[in-house]
């Protein structure tokens, strides 16, 4: 049974109760006297009109029953005679106008099932048949005045005017749901069609898959053997690959950690695995990486690191395995749940590099294989830590003065674009300072070259103490040095360097019997305040360092910003 039947069954029953309740009503009102006492020949209408109602209602419900009630005649025909039997009862039964609203359940249920032109087919045919029996209502029993309700002739035919236009512009709307819900159900039954062909073709599919697992199963079951020894190999040959791969592009000695530690977890299967890093300065060891999360079990780990049995596997390099541990002895698994573990030393010939600890929660988990590998895959990470630090080596070669240890010239101009652009994107502002030592090849000629040096390195060391860890220092050439200070205004640039300058001044440069006083000028630009672009930046500090030299040395000049030049 459709949606559509199930509504109008529904229905079927409000209207037998509908019935019963106006024959009760008209009994209780004859047996009280609140209307007029009926005639016998009206009693038996009242009870001819209630029996049609009545087999209606059966007749709809056997046509339900059936099938025909879709039929667009068998439809059309019951729905009329229902509006008749409506319009009968207000006009003739003393019913009252308030069975005007019993018009719309039919109207609703046509417009929402079949559409607004056969809704509005209905309301026209219920239209005339009321108005037919108006005319006969009022020629054969002539108008006396107003009706029970006090409704005279224009009251009624405004009211049933108006009822009748509203229930156009239901049946209307009730025809655009309608014809919302078709669209809905030919998409609905377009995708379900869709959904049915790709079923078949994934059924068809299944069945092509399940005959050819037939056919592979017992060629599976000779393999097997084959894919145990092999998988093994393959996890090896994967795991050095990987970390080959990531000894060739990962220079971050954190990162590369990290991702090797990911790599342990996954193909050795443990619980943990920790990387150890021995600190040669302090004598000791330290966890640098490790996939445990849990607090407790991080202090337990941290505070043991250093127990006797871990320091002898790093002094002694070589490894060791346990498959029933001793929390007693192995102090770094106490309140873990750890039951076997294998720790591996992170040796290379140069030096101690740390160790490689996994564990896991099982009893007998690790035999010798799981050793080897791990000690190969320990002799890689140990080459590629190795080649991380001279990366780190080079690239602090790359961009640092040999002699001073500050910054060299090219990095500072890739550190000053970055902070250049950020600078103008950000709107705020940027300035730089440069300053050269004053008189130094008096230094060179009558010390020498080397005193020269320890001047150049000594006030190098000196400014580089004293600066924030945001601005950058760096050497320009020969005597001359440049600072950029990101985030600094013209004003507070000044005050840092004449500081710096007054430091410099004060303090005496010391090699063996040579004492020495040194004093430096300084010329200082400002983005945007003196200089609009990054070149000018430069080109500016440079004019206010000449302008400084030839004011005596010894002092700090600051380019003519915009508004001087104005």
């Amino acid at each position: 049974m459709n949606k559509t039947a199930k509504y109008e069954l529904l229905y079927i029953k409000f209207t037998w109760a509908l019935i019963f309740v106006c024959a009760i009503y008209i009994i209780l009102s004859n047996a009280m006297g609140v209307l007029e006492r009926q005639a016998e020949s009206d009693i038996y209408i009242n009870i001819t009109y209630f029996a049609l109602v009545a087999t209606l209602n059966y007749a709809k419900l056997i046509f339900l029953r059936k099938g025909l009630f879709e039929k667009n005649e068998v439809y059309m025909a019951s729905r009329i005679i229902e509006l008749f039997l409506i319009a009968f009862s207000i006009i003739f039964m003393q019913v009252g106008y308030w069975l005007f609203i019993f018009l719309v359940f039919p109207v609703f249920f046509t417009s929402i099932s079949k559409g607004s032109k056969p809704g509005l087919l209905l309301i026209g045919s219920s239209f005339i048949v009321y108005a037919l029996l108006k005319v006969v209502n009022i020629a054969f029993f002539p108008y006396q005045g107003p009706d029970v309700y006090g409704f005279n002739i224009y009251d009624t035919v405004f009211y049933v005017v108006f009822f009748y236009l509203s229930m156009i512009i239901f049946t209307v709307f009730c025809g655009y749901m309608y014809k919302e819900n078709i669209e809905r159900e030919h998409d609905n039954k377009k995708l379900l069609d869709e959904l049915e062909e790709k079923y078949d073709q994934i059924a068809i599919a299944q069945e092509e898959a399940k005959c050819q697992y037939e056919r592979l199963k017992d060629a599976n079951i000779k393999l097997e053997d084959t894919n145990k020894k092999l998988t093994s190999n393959i996890a090896e040959f994967y795991t050095l690959q990987q970390i080959s791969q990531a000894i060739g592009s990962i220079f971050d000695i954190k990162e590369l950690l990290k991702y090797v530690n990911d790599i342990i977890i996954g193909v050795m299967g443990v619980n943990n695995s920790t990387i150890i890093l021995y600190d040669e300065k302090k004598k000791i060891l330290k966890v640098d990486t490790t996939n445990i999360k849990n607090e407790d079990e991080l202090l337990a780990i941290n505070d043991n690191i250093n127990s006797k049995v871990l320091v002898d596997v790093l002094d002694k390099g070589k490894p060791i395995i346990e498959n029933f541990v001793d929390h007693e002895e192995y102090a770094f698994t106490k309140g873990r749940d750890v039951n076997s573990l294998i720790c591996i030393p992170l040796n290379t010939k140069s030096r101690k590099q740390g160790l490689v600890l996994i564990e896991h929660k099982y009893y007998n988990a690790f035999d010798e294989e799981n050793v080897r590998l791990l000690d190969i895959i320990a002799q890689q990470v140990g080459i590629a830590m190795e080649n991380a630090e001279l990366y780190q080596q080079m690239q602090e070669l790359a961009t640092t003065d040999g002699l001073t240890g500050v910054y060299n010239r090219v990095y500072f101009h890739d550190r000053l674009q970055k902070e250049y652009k950020s600078a103008k994107e950000g709107n705020y502002e940027l300035s730089l300072a440069i300053f050269d030592i004053d008189h130094f090849k008096k230094f060179n000629d009558t010390y020498g070259h080397l005193f020269g040096d320890k001047v150049l390195k000594s006030i190098a060391e000196l400014v580089k103490s004293s600066l924030r860890n945001s601005d950058i220092f760096a050497r320009f050439g020969g005597e001359e040095f440049i600072i950029l200070f990101p985030r600094t205004s013209l004003q507070d640039a000044y005050e840092k360097v004449e500081a710096l300058r007054q430091k410099i001044a004060q303090s005496e440069v010391k090699d063996n019997l040579v004492t020495a006083n040194v004093t430096v000028s300084f010329g200082i630009a400002c983005f945007p305040l003196s200089s609009s672009l990054e070149t000018e930046l430069i080109r500016d500090a440079d004019d206010a360092l000449y302008d400084a030299k030839k004011n005596g040395r010894n002092c700090v000049r600051v380019a003519k910003t915009q508004q001087d030049s104005i």
